[in-house]
């Protein structure tokens, strides 16, 4: 199990660094090239970039490929059978009580065999495999996106999902007034063009200022709210044939909002907590999530099975939030930048792989948060002694650095994220949303 383990992180790599920046670098290229000069400029790209990444793990991998585990040495005299207690020894603190035995044999030295005390201990370096020292500097970078994603998504979850519901619109209205409002969203759409147009004209002239990108990403906040208000239009004035049953729809689908946001809270909730009480304390303070488990497993079979994906799921459902709320950023800009009906096709290739990335770290995480319930698994041995003493890395790992940092980050997301709702909640509302009051 432990070999195929290793197949799927292999595969993931090849996806990751192959397949899918292959494909992004495909789509990239000028649309005026043809099919075959995008396939070749694509393939120097992946050359090059491999290329790089093949250098820098094959050095690493030479150098400081290695794990170092400490070795307890214990040593011990020898004595024939049925010798007496004052030979062997009373209890287990000595593999062979030092003296002299019957045979004028002197032994001095004798070991504890449970090494309680005085014993040497020494380092015994391995080089671990090519595939374990990937996966583990793979982990490295994937606790990165998990800190970042998953941290913020863990909160942003049942907080959009609860403010989708208290943001619901509460009534349809009159065709006159969708007129009115859509009138109203084109005329505002045409004055943003307008200034779109003034920028660029000033562009040309001067190039992209300060004062240019500031311009544009308030012209780019407009958009998106008018996009908002398209959206919110076309829910409170529902179109066709059976206009009861798709106000009835839309509006079971924020209740339903609100239940799965309670939920979610309820999730992320038990989650902060079986890290505090398992993971944290040594030893843990109580099994929490793994008795839950257990318990579930007792009542049927399968129950505390589907528990435990549903958990480690919402991980990854976390890290997809995190993802489209806050996006990968270099500086302050959002780089390929997710956003509902509005995503181009290489936006989704990176992310995927950003949020495949991420899901070795989400995966090393439930192994250590649930080892007491799945125990001795094959992905545990990987992600266990091997990289807790990998050279270089193992102290990240043993001492559960990422795990305090990403505690630390949830912590800090929710408080963020908590007093930006209640922010905007005290700004007057705009005049699209007081239609449905």
């Amino acid at each position: 199990m432990k070999e195929l383990w290793t197949a799927v992180y292999m595969m993931m790599l090849i996806l990751i660094i192959l397949v899918i920046p292959y494909t992004l670098f495909f789509y990239e290229q000028d649309h005026d090239m043809t099919v075959r000069a995008k396939l070749y400029s694509s393939g120097w790209w992946v050359f090059g970039s491999f290329t790089i990444l093949g250098l820098i793990l094959g050095l690493s991998y030479g150098f400081v490929g290695y794990v170092d585990l400490p070795v307890t040495t214990l040593s011990s005299g020898i004595a024939g059978f049925g010798e007496s207690a004052s030979v062997l020894g009373s209890s287990a603190t000595a593999c062979l009580k030092p003296g002299s035995y019957s045979d004028g044999t002197v032994i001095t030295l004798g070991y504890s065999c449970d090494a309680s005390s005085g014993v040497p201990t020494e380092t015994w370096s391995v080089r671990t495999s090519f595939p374990i020292y990937v996966v583990a500097l793979m982990s490295v970078i994937s606790w990165v996106l998990f800190i970042a994603f998953g941290g913020v998504g863990v909160s942003a979850i049942p907080i959009d999902l609860v403010k989708n519901f208290l943001g619901r619109p509460k009534t349809v209205i009159a065709k006159s007034e969708y007129i009115k409002i859509a009138g109203k969203i084109a005329e505002a759409t045409q004055v943003v063009i307008a200034e779109a147009r003034e920028v660029q004209r000033e562009e040309r002239g001067t190039g992209r200022t300060r004062k240019t990108r500031r311009a544009l990403a308030k012209i780019d906040k407009k958009l998106t709210q008018l996009e908002d208000d398209e959206l919110t239009l076309q829910k409170i004035f529902p179109q066709g044939e059976d206009r009861e049953a798709s106000w009835m729809m839309t509006v079971t689908g924020y209740y339903a909002s609100l239940v799965f946001g309670v939920l979610a809270g309820v999730v992320s909730l038990m989650w902060m907590l079986h890290i505090a009480l398992y993971i944290f304390p040594n030893p843990p303070a109580s099994p929490f999530l793994n008795d839950f488990f257990t318990s579930l497993d007792a009542a049927f079979g399968l129950f505390g099975t589907a528990a435990f994906a549903g958990f480690c799921f919402y991980l990854i459902m976390c890290v997809v939030k995190g993802n489209i709320k806050v996006g990968f950023r270099l500086l302050l800009f959002a780089v390929y930048p997710m956003k509902l009906n509005g995503t181009l096709m290489s936006s989704f290739l990176f992310n995927t792989g950003l949020i495949m990335l991420s899901s070795i770290s989400v995966i090393q995480f439930c192994a250590r948060a649930f080892d007491g319930y799945a125990a001795e698994t094959s992905v545990a041995e990987i992600f266990g002694d091997e990289l807790n003493h990998l050279r270089g890395l193992g102290e990240l790992f043993s001492n559960n650095v990422f795990l305090y940092v990403f505690f630390g980050f949830s912590v800090f997301s929710m408080f963020v994220l908590a007093h930006t709702e209640v922010a905007d909640s005290k700004k007057p509302k705009r005049a699209l949303e007081s239609l449905y009051k």
